[in-house]
């Protein structure tokens, strides 16, 4: 769920600049998800509305699997969305513009920064920051000498000078500025936020000498310290922004606000509300079963939000029949992502299947080798290349064509000339009208 939570943090940073479009009125005909009160209808969103902030995403993340993330983005769009008209709402009715609304009830005080200080100062601590320079050396020796001069002269000056008089000596130099601690090396933690009076630290390891020279050390050890630090903005604006959205479901709760989507998109939504996955599971079962575990004629966003719901509560087992049928429902229904195959694999090792997989795994992986992340993705490569091997010797004449394709294009884009020219030979051996496009 990493890529969700980037997306949540993009939705916050895309969210003010929806407010101007947001408050143009729609059409109630038009209105594809909408905010109900009491029965009636208080704000709704347009299709081109929903549209318009999805394709950020897309620019953004590229583009999204049609099952098993496409649905979550929207619901998430049409949560913020309507959020948003809700907000607009409750302004009109104050009087306030919707970012004077939102200041009115999302104030920090200094009283409210001390107390989540004090509640979480063992953890606020471990993200001490330091500003240093620091210079390199291959033998102890140099670097005590440097030491020395540094203490003498000043660092800036017993660089130059080193750089002047021995050059092949200093191995390199350079200043970090708000290192924390939390992302510092172990083997040098205890040199550069050990409390000392002397700005001037040694430390040597196994590949070289080190010599650092402190400029500011900020271990927000008491309030004033985190006062000071850029961390003390950055809590006050996730805790103002906590303040408001916690305002905002309360309102929600007290109005009973009630927030309409596409009937596919339910199970979706509820996702995206952080309503348990046990409880999604419990709820939608008979949407999509029937009473002997039938699966009934429903939309394929609805199928996979089933799915993903099963594997969020780790249900797999206990509804393997419905699990199953549901993943191979969707293949049946000629959806065939990586992410349905992936699925499909773990109960159907048909050739068809192995094969469609490979390809899919294959043009992800050309991905990340054009990118030059090969490593990330090594063991991947392994099998993929090994399963194509396999399946170049099938009995069937397509299976084994296309195996063949996509082992050239997988030695072709790791740089295994000589590989790649033979599986294209033997290729064109077996059918001299294949086509295969170097560009896909």
């Amino acid at each position: 769920m990493e890529r969700y939570f980037k997306i949540l943090s993009l939705l916050l940073a895309v969210g003010i600049f929806f407010f101007s479009s947001l408050a143009l009125a729609s059409n109630l005909q038009n209105f594809v998800a909408y905010l109900e009160k009491s029965g009636d209808i208080i704000a709704g969103i347009s299709q081109e509305e929903i549209d318009e902030m999805y394709q950020l995403y897309e620019q953004y993340y590229g583009l999204f699997d049609p099952l098993f993330e496409k649905p979550y983005v929207e619901a998430l769009v049409m949560k913020k969305l309507l959020e948003d008209k809700f907000i607009g709402y409750l302004s009109s009715a104050e009087g306030l513009s919707p970012e004077d609304f939102k200041s009115s009830h999302s104030n920090v005080s200094e009283a409210d920064m001390k107390e989540y200080y004090e509640n979480n100062r063992e953890q606020i601590q471990k993200e001490a920051f330091i500003d240093f320079d620091y210079a390199a050396f291959e033998t102890e020796e140099i670097a005590k000498e440097f030491y020395k001069r540094v203490i003498e002269v000043g660092f800036e000056k017993a660089v130059q000078e080193f750089s002047e008089a021995s050059p092949s000596e200093l191995l390199s130099t350079d200043t970090y500025l708000g290192l924390k601690k939390s992302e510092t090396n172990e083997a040098f933690v205890d040199v550069l936020f050990a409390p000392s009076e002397k700005p001037v630290r040694m430390h040597t390891t196994d590949n070289a000498s080190f010599v650092f020279y402190i400029k500011n050390l900020n271990d927000l050890s008491t309030f004033e310290k985190f006062k000071s630090s850029p961390m003390y903005e950055e809590v006050m604006s996730s805790l103002s922004e906590n303040k408001f959205e916690k305002y905002v479901e309360e309102k929600i709760s007290a109005e009973s606000i009630k927030f309409i989507v596409p009937s596919q998109y339910a199970i979706w939504f509820d996702m995206v509300q952080n309503v348990p996955a046990e409880k999604l599971v419990e709820k939608y079962y008979s949407s999509l079963f029937d009473k002997s575990g039938n699966l009934l004629s429903v939309e394929p966003i609805e199928i996979s939000g089933f799915i993903t719901a099963i594997e969020d509560a780790k249900l797999d087992e206990q509804y393997k029949k419905e699990y199953e049928l549901a993943i191979k429902k969707l293949y049946d229904m000629g959806y065939k992502s990586f992410l349905v195959l992936a699925r499909l694999r773990n109960f159907d090792n048909s050739e068809n299947v192995v094969l469609e997989y490979n390809v899919e795994l294959a043009k992800i992986l050309i991905g990340y080798i054009k990118k030059g992340d090969t490593l990330s993705v090594l063991q991947y490569i392994y099998s993929n290349l090994s399963e194509l091997e396999e399946l170049s010797n099938s009995k069937n004449p397509e299976v084994r064509q296309k195996a063949l394709e996509y082992l050239y294009r997988m030695n072709k884009v790791l740089g295994d000339e000589e590989s790649s020219k033979k599986y294209l030979e033997q290729l064109y051996q077996e059918n001299p009208n294949y086509k295969v496009e170097d560009d896909e």
